[in-house]
């Protein structure tokens, strides 16, 4: 070319075309994440397929495991002598309780005979609750029935198996309310 071609060449400000330069940065960052992607994939799915636990826990009371699962065969616990006094202004009233508690539990009695100290103080704590009114309402011995179970539900609860209660019935051989 000659010198009058170059002067009639149009003047541009466009820089020479890059070698890729950009598209480095690019592929490094798709290098670094694709790895971090796949093992974050792979323990959700794992997390997600994983099978539950299903062993119990067993209960241990004095080193000892105690059997919880209910053997079909209904057990009995007699639990005697709860007298109390009445609640209200009168404190010469009482009330006298023997009682049969009916469950279900492979070592129901052995439970019940390790707790009997917390089932006699939280049975004769409700009953000193009631005043002698209440005593002559009717439904009171159902009403005595219905928070002792509570009651013992709540002290018992660690040895439940699931959502039903350890005592499954109470029985009342005594009452006496004088």
């Amino acid at each position: 070319m000659c010198a009058a071609q170059l002067d009639e060449l149009p003047e541009t400000n466009e820089a020479p075309p890059s070698k890729g330069g950009g598209n480095l940065v690019l592929f490094l960052i798709v290098i670094i994440l694709a790895p971090a992607l796949t093992v974050g994939a792979m323990y959700l799915l794992i997390e997600m397929n994983k099978p539950e636990e299903t062993i119990k826990p067993q209960i241990t009371e004095g080193g000892q495991p105690l059997d919880m699962e209910p053997t079909g065969e209904e057990k009995i616990y007699e639990l005697n002598s709860l007298i109390t006094n009445l609640g209200g202004p009168i404190k010469s009233r009482y009330i006298n309780l023997d009682l049969k508690l009916e469950g279900q539990a492979g070592d129901f009695e052995k439970v019940l005979e390790m707790s009997e100290h917390r089932i006699r103080d939280k049975a004769l704590a409700i009953m000193g609750g009631y005043t002698y009114e209440d005593a002559q309402l009717d439904g009171f011995q159902e009403r005595v029935r219905v928070d002792l179970k509570k009651g013992f539900s709540s002290i018992l609860r660690k040895y439940r198996d699931g959502e039903s209660d350890l005592i499954r019935q109470i029985y009342f051989t005594q009452f006496v309310v004088q």
